[in-house]
């Protein structure tokens, strides 16, 4: 009788812990509701209630815009040649038809789940304006009913908006060009910022594209920013001066026109590599914005100089960390502990990756290198439509979780590694001697194929 009561009693304890932890994972991944929805205070990211949400996620690289070193295709100028040549042997919609076709298998709802069980809270999503528009004078691509084809997208922030993701929508790619790296669509053809009447063209088409995108979400929550160009005139950001001042300019005229139609969202404004490269806030009278940056540097006293950088710019405005990498010496523990100490917000580059050692590279959280490139110059439809199947999904047999993405939940929480704060980098000082010599390996592996990849951009003239 006493096993019995005994029993029953371990049962009941069961149920009840189930139960307790079903209402805690409940609430930890409770998707994103109108109360969640995000502006600035001063240097704070807050909700609704006025409560502080640090953004910590990763990219969703390669989804939008395809870069050749860790996508399933091969052209170091970028895409825009590979969707020229498909248009030209298939015609405009049976190429958006297979562009489509891979968009939803190299990222599916399973991706979605691993981010937020990994507990991170955000994704930074980058798009190309050819996934929505057939050409550079802003020809959209229509459903059925003619309305704007704009499926993609939802499915997108209904899915950040279930597994409580918010969504930065970052525009990577913009008709003209704004910069001269292959992640714009093509290399070396910058024309945004000229003073031509194409490139006033091309900046109405732009403005046009943000001012319909807002249009549609200008109510959604899940929606955390709009990122209105990535990495704008590239290294020539503090240098170009003939461009920067239409840059400049351009940047207030696309803030006014998505204000005159969503006077929530929050703004990102891309400095990339120093405050300065933009103009504060006061300048142009610009609220409600984050500035953004990105970290590539090759030692931890250049890192720390940067966030002391962002700390003097005295912009009154939050920052965010939208894509980084521990170069040379420096560290993935200095770079989590710095950004989480500074109250940073944070998006690694990037999700996943398909290409040599793929699997071992801290540049990804999830990598394969047994991904077949598509010859997009000879594969047959049917054969570039199954190099873009079912084998790029994230949960079949050919990509593995890297070593990196169970490091980086050390982090994901706000952690702070002191120890990393006064270390010279190169190995990390947080997790478990495992974990830090597989991602020390794994990084000696990344620079070996980084290596390659520049020798083979420099060979073909499109390393900048």
């Amino acid at each position: 009788m006493k096993q019995s009561w005994k029993r029953i009693a371990s049962f009941c304890l069961a149920m009840l812990l189930c139960v307790s932890c079903f209402g805690i994972c409940g609430a930890a991944n409770s998707g994103i509701a109108d109360k969640d929805f995000l502006h600035t205070e001063g240097e704070r990211i807050v909700n609704a209630a006025g409560e502080t949400v640090v953004l910590r996620g990763t990219n969703f690289g390669g989804w939008g815009i395809m870069e050749d070193w860790f996508c399933p295709y091969t052209s170091p100028a970028g895409e825009d040649i590979m969707i020229e040549t498909l248009q030209s042997r298939f015609g405009v919609e049976e190429t958006h038809r297979l562009m489509q076709h891979y968009r939803s298998n190299w990222i599916t709802e399973q991706d979605f789940q691993n981010v937020a069980a990994m507990g991170m809270n955000a994704v930074r999503l980058p798009i190309w304006y050819r996934n929505f528009q057939s050409d550079d004078n802003g020809t959209w691509y229509r459903d059925n009913n003619g309305a704007i084809d704009w499926h993609e997208l939802d499915t997108v922030v209904a899915l950040c908006k279930q597994y409580g993701l918010y969504l930065i929508i970052d525009l990577h790619g913009l008709p003209g060009y704004q910069n001269d790296y292959d992640h714009c669509g093509k290399s070396k053809s910058m024309s945004l910022f000229a003073n031509t009447p194409q490139a006033a063209r091309y900046r109405e088409v732009v403005k046009d594209f943000w001012v319909t995108l807002a249009a549609r979400y200008k109510d959604e929550p899940a929606v955390a920013m709009y990122d209105l160009m990535n990495e704008p005139l590239g290294t020539n950001i503090t240098i170009d001066k003939s461009y920067q001042k239409v840059f400049f300019d351009f940047s207030d005229e696309l803030y006014r026109a998505i204000r005159a139609v969503d006077a929530r969202h929050i703004i990102s404004m891309e400095a990339i590599w120093s405050p300065d490269a933009i103009p504060g806030p006061d300048v142009y009278g610009w609220e409600n914005i984050v500035y953004q940056e990105h970290l590539y540097d090759v030692t931890n006293p250049t890192i720390l100089r940067k966030a002391n950088e962002i700390r003097k710019a005295n912009y009154n405005a939050p920052f965010l960390i939208g894509e980084f990498y521990p170069r040379g010496l420096t560290s993935f523990s200095y770079l989590f502990s710095i950004f989480n100490q500074r109250g940073l917000s944070w998006t690694t580059w990037t999700y996943k990756g398909a290409g040599k050692n793929a699997e071992q590279s801290p540049w990804f959280l999830y990598g394969s290198s047994s991904i077949e490139k598509v010859d997009f110059e000879n594969d047959s439809y049917e054969t570039l439509w199954n190099k873009f199947g079912d084998v790029l999904r994230t949960d079949g047999d050919a990509f593995q979780k890297t070593a990196f993405a169970d490091y980086v939940q050390n982090f994901v929480h706000g952690e702070v590694d002191k120890a990393s704060l006064y270390s010279f980098g190169a190995v990390e000082t947080r997790g478990s001697l495992n974990e830090r010599l597989a991602l020390f390996s794994d990084k000696l592996h990344a620079i070996y194929t980084t290596i390659l990849d520049w020798l083979r951009k420099l060979k073909t003239g499109d390393l900048l």
